[in-house]
């Protein structure tokens, strides 16, 4: 499988996890003997409601700049389109944006795309997710208050679609390398898990292809 999971894509290193997922996809089309004429399609998945959908527009800016094109935006609840799915299941890659960590997921699990996305990422395309994104790409969405997620919708089930062997939690930013620099109440909150949890912070990234994983800048990992 191809992923990258981001705190904030604007910083060097979640751009640089983001160029190497992209480069692994090229890799891919050339050893299969498929010309790489056009730009690699990537397609986005919003996390709630966007209607002026400023943030798919920043997220294609940013695609560009890697030299590929976001052609696709999928939104889950009102405005939601089986042809826009149909397109976002046909792209090399997926964007799983940041926002509401809890109506997100929720949003996907009324939609019934888990699956799709998880056979998605099995059968070879890749998935990027962002803060929110990247945390619904792991067994599940616990670690969502220890970036402030609150879970305002009631969700019961916090599974999600279990990529990764670890838990994510974005934007966590360590004085030094040690838990000791960070509040008595997070580490309380951090001790109640038994699976390990990358905290990241926003100027880090993970990348995980062939579930090789690699870390761009510094992460601490807890596992109680």
């Amino acid at each position: 499988m191809k992923l990258a999971l981001l705190s904030d894509p604007n910083t060097t290193n979640a751009q640089m996890a983001i160029k190497s997922l992209l480069a692994t996809l090229i890799e891919s089309s050339s050893l299969n003997g498929l010309q790489t004429l056009t730009p690699i399609k990537v397609g986005y998945i919003a996390s709630q409601p966007d209607a002026q959908r400023e943030y798919f527009q920043q997220a294609k800016v940013l695609y560009q700049t890697c030299g590929a094109e976001l052609s696709v935006y999928l939104e889950l609840e009102a405005g939601f389109s089986q042809h826009a799915l149909e397109q976002l299941l046909s792209c090399d890659a997926i964007h799983l944006s940041g926002g509401d960590t809890f109506r997100f997921l929720k949003a996907l699990k009324s939609r019934k795309l888990l699956p799709v996305l998880r056979q998605y990422a099995i059968n070879g395309g890749a998935l990027i997710g962002v803060s929110a994104g990247a945390m619904i790409m792991t067994a599940s969405i616990a670690s969502a208050p220890l970036c402030g997620d609150t879970n305002n919708c009631q969700l019961e089930d916090l599974s999600a679609l279990n990529l990764v062997e670890f838990l994510f939690a974005p934007h966590i930013e360590l004085l030094t390398s040690q838990e000791q620099s960070l509040s008595e109440s997070f580490q309380q909150q951090l001790a109640q898990f038994t699976q390990q949890i990358c905290l990241c912070p926003d100027g880090a990234a993970l990348l995980s292809i062939n579930n090789e994983l690699k870390q761009l800048g510094q992460c601490h990992w807890h596992l109680s």
